[in-house]
């Protein structure tokens, strides 16, 4: 069965080669016109290597848009939900075709670090492992769970009798996940969303349903001075069956043999086979004091509280003193302290010179660590609005074309978003849900994504259903406010932003938001103190949140002057803020030649 069904105006003859040639360099198998045999009927190949296809790359130009076979066929593979529309020039696609989002590789000469390039090999993975081709419609129906095996993996129950061992229990799950990770052809469900279950005792089978996997592995892990029982057991989650199982007792030294054995066994269970990288513990084995001080910098860092990431913060830099070698714990580190700035507890300006230390020491000695290239792309994007390095450091990023969850959510805002490449920005995000379904930060950052393209509903929807998830979690009330505010429902939006402001009252946007919306809601004087308090605390962040509340009173030039303080101090959100619905009238201003100029912007878009 062929993977990918090319189509294209025989006038791009050599740029459909150039697509042919790249695609087969990545393994993919290709089928267009030049590959049919002599004597082959035209039409009825055609049909029959449409029907095959997993997918139909469509190579739309001023030229193929012209043709009536390219209009048929991407006709025919659109009916069969197998098209995937690229435009190699700019021009007018059918009407049918032209509210279908379309990947813009015009200016694609064949580098294989584009992150355009990269983004479509993304996609064509993802068709060619979860879509089956026209003639098998009826099976397009199975859950892709149930055609490419998928597991997913809880958090082990600390047995030790110390709940203060929960980090060692948890950590050990997680290296499990991170392993697993790296083997090919196997869907792993990121930490967030399986750990999203822990303690409520879930029907493995419901678990199973809710994160779209086949397999669960399930263990415990007992602790007594220097040494360590673990058992963990391989459950196939449609009739609760074990595949496989096992107990081990070893020396804490042993930890790392423990987690590779468990992820061979799991890899020989489900029948995938383990890549090179996943079958040899290749990378630095750090000590276990500079071990365990990660694992509770990791543990920390996930409660996402003020008090919680300060003790995270002196974890990381405890694992990297007791080994300088770790590099793992180099690349969370820098990825932790964007991610301070973010939600406003430290200045990107103080704490860029450390992230891009930590990053550039990672890579140094581990050049294969691809995570540590997300940070850079953060960093090129939110600290020097320099695009092109931006996506330089996210194709690196993206080894064969496939990243971590949280690479695809941070590229997906600070680097696509930001640029404006808001359609983009949304499939990014998307990306990482399909591996982290349950993450609440990625959820919420796709609503933003999704406001900014417009699919108002679509954003709502999943704003809301993310917050029946956590109701305690700040961004996606501060999302919903966002959205509901863009389109001027002030009173729909004021539930929202009081939450989000209750929740994170130090975060200045949330002030911000809260305050506009005071104000367009019949409360302008406590309004007005709140974000006179905001303006005179001179903490980092609160331009964007006096930006926010000037856009949404509809003091535009206020606002303009605002967000201009906040790029000048490198406000780490302002730009993907701008970009997004909450941002349209300042991209409809006067002011934003200017301000489009000082984040290296093209003023449309």
């Amino acid at each position: 069965m062929t993977d990918i069904f090319l189509s294209y105006g025989h006038d791009d003859l050599a740029t459909a080669r150039r697509f042919a040639e790249s695609f087969e360099r990545e393994g993919f198998r290709v089928w267009w016109d030049v590959t049919m045999r002599s004597g082959e009927a035209f039409d009825t190949a055609i049909e029959t290597a449409l029907q095959n296809a997993k997918a139909v790359v469509v190579l739309w130009s001023k030229t193929s848009v012209q043709s009536r076979w390219v209009r048929a066929e991407a006709t025919l593979a659109d009916r069969s939900k197998t098209l995937i529309p690229v435009m190699i020039e700019p021009c007018v696609r059918p009407i049918m075709f032209e509210l279908m989002h379309t990947m813009d590789l015009a200016h694609w000469r064949g580098a294989a670090d584009d992150a355009a390039w990269l983004s479509l090999l993304a996609e064509m993975r993802r068709f060619v492992e979860e879509t089956k081709s026209g003639i098998e419609s009826s099976a397009a129906q199975t859950p892709a769970a149930e055609r490419m095996p998928s597991i997913a993996v809880l958090p082990f129950a600390n047995m030790s009798g110390d709940k203060e061992q929960e980090y060692f229990s948890d950590g050990l799950a997680e290296e499990i996940i991170n392993a697993l990770a790296q083997i090919e052809g196997l869907k792993v469900i990121a930490r967030t969303s399986a750990f999203a279950f822990k303690g409520q005792n879930t029907d493995v089978r419901r678990i199973a349903q809710t994160l779209g996997v086949a397999n669960i592995l399930e263990g415990s892990v007992r602790r007594a001075g220097n040494r360590i029982r673990v058992t963990a057991q391989l459950i196939t989650a449609s009739d609760g069956s074990h595949l496989w199982s096992e107990r081990y007792d070893r020396e804490l030294a042993d930890v790392f043999a423990v987690q590779d054995e468990i992820s061979a066994a799991i890899s020989a269970a489900l029948k995938v086979r383990l890549s090179p990288q996943g079958a040899t513990r290749l990378r630095h084995t750090p000590t276990l004091p500079a071990y365990e001080a990660l694992l509770k910098a990791r543990h920390f860092h996930w409660k996402v509280t003020a008090q919680s990431m300060n003790q995270a913060k002196l974890f990381y830099e405890e694992a990297i003193a007791l080994d300088p070698q770790f590099a793992l714990a180099h690349t969370l580190y820098a990825d932790f302290l964007f991610g301070r700035t973010t939600v406003g507890l430290s200045h990107l300006r103080e704490v860029e010179p450390t992230i891009r230390a930590a990053a550039h020491r990672a890579l140094e000695l581990d050049p294969s660590l691809a995570d540590a290239h997300g940070p850079l792309c953060l960093l090129a994007s939110a600290f020097g609005y320099d695009w092109s390095e931006a996506g330089r450091q996210f194709a690196l990023a993206m080894p064969r074309g496939r990243g971590s969850p949280h690479v695809h959510m941070g590229c997906g805002w600070s680097y696509f978003l930001a640029s404006g490449r808001r359609q983009e920005a949304v499939e990014q995000l998307k990306l990482a849900l399909q591996e982290d379904p349950l993450h609440l930060t990625s959820r919420a950052v796709l609503g933003m994504a999704l406001g900014a393209v417009g699919q108002y509903a679509e954003a709502e929807k999943l704003l809301q259903q993310s917050r029946d998830l956590d109701p305690d979690f700040m961004w996606i009330h501060y999302f919903l406010a966002d959205l509901h505010a863009a389109r001027e429902q002030f009173a729909e939006a004021l539930p929202s932003a009081e939450k989000a402001f209750s929740l994170a009252p130090w975060y200045a946007p949330s002030a911000g938001i809260y305050a506009g919306l005071l104000v367009r809601t019949g409360e302008p004087d406590r309004g007005r103190e709140m974000i006179e308090a905001l303006g005179a605390s001179k903490a980092y962040g609160a331009a964007k949140g006096m930006a926010i509340f000037h856009t949404i009173c509809g003091d535009i030039d206020l606002a303009a002057d605002c967000y201009e303080k906040a790029i000048e101090e490198r406000d780490s959100f302002v730009v993907a803020f701008l970009q997004g619905a909450i941002g349209k009238p300042l991209r409809a201003s006067t002011h934003w030649p200017r301000l489009a100029a000082m984040m290296n912007l093209p003023v449309a878009g």
